[in-house]
């Protein structure tokens, strides 16, 4: 099995696993799911990343991490003027 497969398969593990642990805590808030997805997602980017080669993907994997970096902050922004706000 290649990395890419891998990595796609660990991170649907990762995203079902907090869907299944946040429904058990009866916790459905949306963000708070996207926060840990992208997270999970960081992690699986960072372990799987190419040491040796530059594949012609990683360009669009440095993208899609930019992506990912801005809604994230986006969330904690979100949480935190939530918690001043009370």
């Amino acid at each position: 099995m290649r990395k890419r497969n891998v990595a796609s398969i660990t991170l649907a593990v990762w995203m079902l696993a907090v869907s299944g642990l946040m429904s058990m805590l009866h916790a459905p808030d949306l963000r708070l799911f996207i926060a840990t997805a992208l997270v999970g997602f960081f992690i699986v980017v960072y372990i799987f990343y190419p040491v040796f080669s530059k594949p012609g993907y990683i360009r669009n994997l440095h993208r899609m991490a930019a992506i990912c970096t801005v809604l994230f902050g986006l969330v904690i922004v979100l949480r935190i003027l939530e918690l001043i706000r009370g």
